[in-house]
Parts: structure tokens; C-alpha cells; sequence
């Protein structure tokens, strides 16, 4: 389990109240900022807060914080948190940290916790079940104020027990259709992909799925079906192969399928990483991208752009699926309503798909 806290946190995220002022006082406290403004302690309390739970003067504010300053006052996390039972932090639970596009999202949750007044913790679980049960306990211990969970599977039953435990929490990136969510529309995304190879001309079209019990797997299969139905072609499942999430997994399943008889002419790939596997399977086999096989991945990561055939891929608003997440979760921490959110994905057709293997199967020309 891997443990990454937010910019300017240390590992127990605790400063001191003793530190001296510039003028050599110590033991600064919140009564003695009082005593030099004037104020009553409880007003000085909500001047240094960033989130004060009722308004206060700016002139107050100004003042107080001057005060503050000048003492060289060093506020106590973990000494306010037993005054407002909050820790202003948040866990963030991801499959990985080493995934580009988790990176993406965990940087804008990041950011827009800072940005709220919230520290980010990150645990990554290697989206194994029993380490990800582990990691929301860590995060609990650690008094978190909510949970940004994107490791959801479906049917999870630790998803539930969060409910039980009354933990404020929001899923990202994977829904599991009961619980608030913050995801793109993946049976769109993977509908348009699979559409653009259809219109190529394409009639056997692959698709390494993913990671099998995941909303993202399930609704990116779904919308490969519909697209395959929409152009009056049957399912086939040999052609349909589930795998983990990286390139190793991708040079795997193409070996597995480019070297079958009756070989797919094009595989639509459940993320960039296996997409660039199926490509340097395709080019160890001696196949030319895209003119003996089309492939398509899906994130529209940097890499996938940048490669020798730049990668057609589905596009997904990662920074704004983090930064959404973020501030419906600190909505309902502060007690306000909040709603799921379905983002949509656009198709970015690149050099890997754009060969044109015959006339369209849809009877029109768009892709």
C-alpha cells in the first residue's frame, strides 16, 4: 500500500502552537491573539479559520490575522479538529498511482482540496479488495472528513459498510449505480469507438475489455455490443477478452488474438495501456498499425498521442471528474446537497484507426 499525503503535509501532518513569535514570546495562543485585538477568543477562532462556520468582519479578519503574524502564531491542526471534530482532510483511495491517468485525476482532487481548505491523503490499492478494505481503515483511522473512493466494484459490499459507518464519501471514475458518482459516460465513449472502426469498414472487431465486476468494464463492453448491433453484426465471443489494465496485458492479448485463425482486422482496447500493448504485439508479429489492424484505446492519454502511430482514443474530462468529486464531497461533509454527475467523452481519431478497410457498415459515411 502506497501512502501519498498532500503538498505541504508531512507524514503526522502536525505543526506546533509553541513556536516563537518575532519578538521571542511563546506559548502564542488563541487568547492572547484576543487579548491584543480586543476580541473575544471565539471570534479570533474564526478569523485564522479558511472555512469560519459564520462570517466575520473583514476589517475582524485583517486585524486578527495581523495580530496573528506578528506573534508568530502557529495553528494546531489536530487541536482545532477536537474543537470541530473535522481534521480538514480527505482520503482519496485509487487503483494506482503509477497509472497516468489516475495521476491526472488524483493531482485536480488534490489541487481542489487545497483549494477548499482540505489536505489530500492518497492510498493506492493495486485494486486488489482485501488491500483496499485495508486502505479506507487506515483513512478512518487517520480521521478523515470524507472518502473519494475510485476503486469501486460492482456489487462491492465495502462500499455499503462506508454507509453503515455514516463516513461522508463520493465514488470516481467507477460508479457501482447506487451511490454518488462522478464518471464519464463509458457505454458512450466506447459506442463512438466502436462506431468509427464499423463506418472503416470493419466486420471482425475485437475488444480486450478490462478488468471484469468494474462499471468502467461492463459499460465499455456494453457500448461495443451496441454499436456491433446497430450495424446488424452478432455478437462473438471470442473475439471479447477481459485483462488487467496494463501494457504487459495488452502484448498478452494481442498475441492471443492476432495469432488465431480468423484474426480481428481491429480491437478497441479498454484503456491507452493495453491499447499500446496490442500494438507492440501487432508489430512483433510482423502487422502493420493500422493497415492489417486498426486499434482504438480509450483516456486519450499523452503517451498514446505521442507514439510512432499516434493512438485513436476516447477522450475524458479526468480534471474535471477530480474536481468535481472533491467539491460534492466537501459539500456533503458542510451538510449541502449533492447529485452524480455523468461527464461526456469525445472520440480523438488519430493514425490508428483512420485506414479504411472498406465501405461503412452503417450506411452512411460518419464516424
Amino acid at each position: 500500500m502506497i501512502v501519498r499525503l498532500g503538498k505541504g503535509t508531512t507524514e503526522s501532518m502536525a505543526t506546533t502552537a509553541n513556536t516563537p513569535g518575532q519578538h521571542g514570546q511563546s506559548h502564542v495562543t488563541l487568547q492572547s491573539i484576543a487579548e491584543q485585538a480586543n476580541v473575544h477568543v471565539s471570534t479570533v477562532s474564526r478569523a485564522l479559520d479558511p472555512n469560519p462556520t459564520r462570517p466575520v468582519s473583514a476589517e475582524t479578519v485583517e486585524k486578527v490575522r495581523a495580530i496573528a503574524r506578528k506573534l508568530g502564531y502557529d495553528p494546531n491542526p489536530w487541536a482545532r479538529s477536537l474543537r470541530t471534530n473535522r481534521t480538514r482532510t480527505l482520503g482519496l483511495v485509487i487503483p494506482r498511482l503509477v497509472d497516468n491517468v489516475l495521476t491526472v485525476i488524483f493531482e485536480a482532487a488534490e489541487s481542489t482540496a487545497l483549494r477548499l481548505g482540505y489536505q489530500a491523503i492518497t492510498v493506492s490499492t493495486g485494486d486488489d479488495p482485501a488491500r483496499t478494505r485495508n486502505g479506507l481503515r487506515v483513512l478512518r483511522e487517520r480521521r478523515v472528513d470524507g472518502l473519494i473512493v475510485a476503486t469501486a466494484h460492482l456489487n462491492d459490499p465495502t462500499i455499503d459498510d462506508l454507509t453503515e459507518r455514516n463516513m461522508a464519501f463520493v465514488l470516481l471514475n467507477r460508479g457501482n449505480g447506487t451511490h454518488p458518482c462522478y464518471r464519464a459516460d463509458d457505454e458512450l465513449g466506447a459506442y463512438l469507438a466502436t462506431r468509427h472502426l464499423l463506418e472503416r469498414g470493419h466486420h471482425r472487431i475485437a475488444h480486450v475489455a478490462g478488468i471484469r465486476g468494474t462499471s468502467t468494464a461492463a459499460d465499455r463492453r456494453a457500448g461495443y455490443l451496441r454499436a456491433l448491433n446497430s450495424a446488424g453484426i452478432a455478437e462473438d465471443g471470442s473475439l471479447i477478452l477481459d485483462s488487467e489494465l496494463g501494457i504487459d496485458s495488452g502484448i498478452e492479448s494481442g498475441r492471443a488474438l492476432l495469432t488465431r485463425a480468423g484474426a480481428p482486422t481491429a480491437i478497441f482496447a479498454a484503456n491507452d495501456y493495453i491499447a499500446i500493448g496490442l500494438m507492440a504485439a501487432a508489430r512483433d508479429l510482423g502487422l502493420r498499425v493500422p493497415e492489417d489492424v486498426a486499434i482504438v484505446g480509450y483516456n486519450d492519454t499523452r503517451i498514446g498521442e505521442a507514439l510512432w502511430v499516434p493512438l485513436t482514443s476516447v477522450s475524458i474530462p479526468l480534471t474535471a471528474m477530480g474536481t468535481r468529486a472533491v467539491e460534492s464531497l466537501i459539500d456533503l461533509i458542510e451538510g449541502r446537497p449533492i447529485e452524480s454527475e455523468v461527464f461526456t467523452p469525445q472520440l480523438r481519431v488519430r493514425a490508428s484507426s483512420e485506414y479504411r478497410r472498406g465501405p461503412s457498415l452503417l450506411g452512411d459515411s460518419r464516424s
